[in-house]
């Protein structure tokens, strides 16, 4: 794929291979050593900006990025203007020169509270939503989808809409919300949404090799690629598809990532967090089904730091 720089506002990407943020998966640990293997931005975990402007103590949590503000941007999602906005002028958030605004979650509890994906029936608050944030000074960005039920194809009138209220980038996730994370992406409505406007289109959905990466830019013209689940299935993508040489292996990433938690979280918290990586990482590996089912059910970090370092 053709990798290029990307400028928003006055931040400059090095390239355009995002990392998606993915509740759950995306923390600080995972980021920084994706960034470490090429990533040219990556997103925090999904954010409310109300739960932010009420002192969720869990929802400052995932701020954290160490040395990283200036490569990673804020996924903040909410349906209130108000709170949005407060949001991206708070304290809070003041390190971050980017703020993505999630129009694109799937899941009921988001959606039903109109939040995510929701947005995606409402272009006039979706738009008021954006003009507003944009007032407080941040470069805004949009994560959508192309619609929420199979047969969609909002995604090219939705942008135009996005880009009118002062979005710098919109990032299009090739699916309904109706279809969840499963299915080829339309590449078609990315296509069409790309044409329809001025301001970098970046594509989403179903990347998994470099074929993948590259079927997508070639079928979209798109502006880059944002990486999800096949980011955590091989961390190494991002550095496959930039060319460059890993800087490590996959023993030495697990184990930086899990050392990196135990310092923040604790013994307990880590494993229990990391546990939903195993299915990822080991996937098609012979001879390790024991092992990974041991691997799930350690109790400490510690622990799973000496099984590891035993074992590969």
């Amino acid at each position: 794929m053709n990798v290029s720089q990307l400028k928003l506002g006055n931040t400059q990407i090095k390239n355009n291979v995002f990392l998606a943020p993915m509740a759950g998966y995306t923390d600080y640990a995972f980021r920084h050593l994706v960034l470490e293997e090429g990533a040219g931005l990556v997103f925090t975990e999904l954010v409310s900006a109300k739960g932010l402007m009420y002192g969720g103590q869990g929802s400052k949590e995932l701020l954290y990025c160490g040395n990283d503000y200036k490569k990673t941007a804020v996924q903040l999602f909410g349906s209130e203007e108000y709170f949005m906005r407060s949001a991206c002028e708070s304290e809070d958030l003041r390190a971050f020169d980017i703020i993505d605004i999630n129009m694109g979650c799937p899941v009921p509890k988001v959606y039903k509270n109109g939040e995510g994906s929701a947005l995606l029936n409402d272009v006039k608050r979706a738009s008021k939503i954006v003009s507003e944030c944009v007032k407080s000074g941040k470069t805004i960005t949009v994560k959508i989808r192309t619609g929420l039920n199979y047969g969609d194809d909002i995604a090219s009138e939705f942008s135009k809409a996005i880009e009118d209220a002062g979005a710098s980038l919109i990032t299009i996730h090739g699916r309904v919300r109706e279809a969840y994370y499963s299915g080829e992406p339309d590449y078609k409505a990315i296509e069409k949404a790309k044409n329809s406007v001025k301001i970098p289109i970046i594509a989403n959905g179903g990347i998994f090799t470099l074929e993948d990466a590259n079927v997508m830019m070639d079928r979209t013209g798109a502006d880059g690629i944002m990486i999800a689940r096949g980011g955590i299935a091989n961390p190494f993508l991002f550095s496959e598809i930039l060319s460059k040489k890993p800087t490590k292996t996959l023993k030495e990433f697990i184990l930086l990532q899990l050392k990196t938690n135990l310092e923040r979280f604790g013994e307990e918290k880590t494993a229990k967090e990391w546990r939903k990586f195993v299915p990822y990482y080991f996937k098609g590996m012979v001879g390790i089904k024991e092992l990974k089912n041991e691997l799930v059910k350690v109790p400490t970090a510690s622990e799973l730091i000496n099984i590891i370092d035993k074992n590969f």
